[in-house]
């Protein structure tokens, strides 16, 4: 329950203002490599063998070590396979799992590199090379399902519409002008809350002005003492999913040298496109309409039945960066690589709108609202990067490899594009909070491949890769995450609290891969590879608390997730 004079946290303001948030920046920034089906069976473990397209977004110096010209193509198919589970509180255990599984057509690598011969003593030939390169999927789906009788949706609405005006509430042009969330502007003007009045007939309002809303499935309660409790009226069988589609390729353009076949040096010139598509369905529906009746001012009576809520997203990505490698063959077998990639500076456009719709038992009370679409472009510069490897060849039977890469994500900084009004505050709050609870993110990749005849290979990789998240303390030493921060910022912000350390989420992400390659005596190649990416388990909180005196009653979806990819490249060396 709330009390009435609760002053509610503005819990899901990311409407007002689209999706500029440290998960975002991750989204964006984090790489997780495909390549040809080469690169993908052997782990990505790529940065000292080279000769490979898949290995040129590695490592640049990759396409100086191949003796000659070479094209491919390599379609492959995502599948996303999860399970989703509901609680209602966290006293309660997750209940109503339920399975998804999709898939998606894709060509993660496609390109060419060309050899020129220079008949020169110290550098034997340089390549030049263009291609496309997958460095994310986006594929993800929470899907929840189960009873509440402790908390809504729209409870939660009401609870963080109190800092504003009905009449604020209810313009219809306040979409743009209000600063208001727009959450919150389609609830109210879509049916979800609606202002209390007390015995007299008058608008419940604090002494700090905040007024007291409720959602169609709340009541007030009195309290012996003058004052109410706000609580949901019944049980809500609550559905909850989140989607999102998408990838991310890097354009390269490769220029590789090659000194003696020895020393190998190259420099890639990124640009990284990206679509991301982001869709937040949230309903509600009264198990028994009876135990929700809703009086209106006329005397008119009528029970909620069910509400909708949607928020929608797409953004577009574009960068540059900036990147050089080299590997040395100092004789033996051994090879040895490393690769520095700048900052990549983006640009984002987001597109959003969201929109409600509330049913009840008496139809021609059903309202719904739909917001404009709004589009705002910032910058985000994500990390620099840094990969080593070392590999052994044994001879023509084959070859184990192993990477390292290292990048710091808490040097993630969102600015306003030129064509915006230049704020240096715009993202203050989104900065601190990629400061503190993001940092560094730790790779290792490990390959194996044996030619048991020389036209066959069969290969095996895994890679692991720590999380970029991290838990951070306050002077008290009291743990916090991104969204405990984000609650309390003045604090932080005024001084009055600070950040004195951080540690790394536990989470690791497991890949396994494996494949199988032919070479023929002419021109044309073949490889397949299989590969499975484990998940650590993720977490979605449908809306925030509003309920006084903690978090208990906070509803969550708990997912377990897996992305097996299947890649089939086909090329042809002149």
């Amino acid at each position: 329950m709330r009390r009435f004079a609760l002053a509610a946290l503005l819990s899901l303001a990311a409407a007002a203002a689209g999706a500029q948030t440290m998960s975002e920046a991750l989204t964006y920034s984090v790489n997780d490599y495909f390549g040809t089906a080469r690169s993908i069976a052997l782990g990505g473990a790529m940065t000292a063998l080279g000769g490979d397209l898949g290995s040129i977004g590695i490592n640049p110096a990759g396409s100086a070590v191949a003796p000659y010209s070479q094209f491919a193509i390599s379609p492959g198919i995502t599948i996303l396979s999860n399970t989703s589970g509901y609680s209602t509180s966290y006293s309660e255990d997750y209940s109503g799992y339920l399975d998804y599984r999709t898939n998606k057509f894709n060509i993660p690598n496609l390109g060419f590199t060309l050899r020129f011969d220079t008949y020169n003593s110290s550098m034997k030939s340089f390549t030049l090379g263009f291609m496309s390169t997958a460095t994310s999927h986006f594929m993800n789906d929470y899907v929840g399902q189960g009873i509440n009788n402790k908390t809504s949706l729209l409870g939660s609405f009401g609870a963080g519409a109190s800092p504003y005006t009905p009449s604020e509430l209810n313009d219809r042009n306040g979409w743009f002008s209000s600063g208001i969330p727009w959450n919150y502007l389609a609830a109210y003007q879509g049916g979800m809350i609606a202002e209390a009045y007390d015995e007299y007939g008058q608008p419940m309002v604090d002494g700090y002005g905040n007024y007291t809303y409720l959602g169609a499935t709340e009541a007030m309660f009195p309290n012996g003492d003058g004052s109410y409790d706000i609580r949901t009226q019944g049980q809500l069988d609550q559905y909850s999913r989140v989607q999102t589609y998408g990838a991310k390729y890097d354009i390269l353009m490769n220029l590789g040298m090659n000194f003696n076949d020895r020393f190998f040096v190259g420099f890639n010139l990124g640009m990284p496109v990206a679509t991301y598509r982001y869709s937040e369905y949230f309903e509600e529906n009264a198990v028994d309409t009876a135990d929700f009746p809703i009086e209106y001012a006329d005397g008119v009576v009528t029970n909620f039945s069910s509400a909708r809520y949607q928020y929608s997203q797409l953004s577009d990505i574009s960068g540059v960066y900036l990147k050089a490698g080299f590997i040395w063959t100092p004789g033996g077998g051994l090879r040895v690589g490393a690769a520095v990639q700048t900052p990549t500076f983006m640009t984002i456009r987001d597109v959003w709108n969201v929109s409600t719709n509330t049913y009840f038992t008496s139809s021609e009370y059903n309202t719904s609202a739909d917001s404009p679409s709004n589009d705002y472009q910032y910058n985000l510069i994500s990390p620099w990067r840094l990969n080593a490897g070392v590999a052994y060849t044994l001879g023509a039977f084959g070859l184990v490899s192993a990477d390292f890469e290292m990048a710091d994500y808490s040097s993630m900084r969102f600015s306003e594009s030129a064509e915006y009004y230049h704020n240096a505050n715009t993202f203050r709050m989104e900065n601190a909070v990629n400061r503190n609870f993001a940092g560094k993110e730790y790779s290792g990749r490990f390959g194996i491949e044996v030619r048991p005849v020389p036209s066959l290979s069969l290969r095996a990789g895994y890679a692991l890769r720590t999380s970029p998240e991290y838990y951070a303390f306050d002077k008290n030493g009291v743990k916090y995450t991104a969204a405990g921060y984000i609650n309390y910022y003045d604090e932080f912000e005024s001084g009055e609290n600070y950040i004195t350390g951080k540690t790394p989420f536990g989470d690791i992400l497991s890949t396994y891969s494996g494949g199988i390659g032919y070479s023929s005596d002419g021109s044309f190649f073949a490889d397949f590879a299989f590969r499975m990416a484990k998940y650590p388990s993720g977490y979605f909180n449908p809306y925030g608390d509003y309920i006084t005196g903690g978090d208990e009653f906070l509803p969550e979806v708990v997912q377990t997730r897996t992305m097996s990819d299947l890649v089939l490249t086909l090329g042809w060396r002149f």
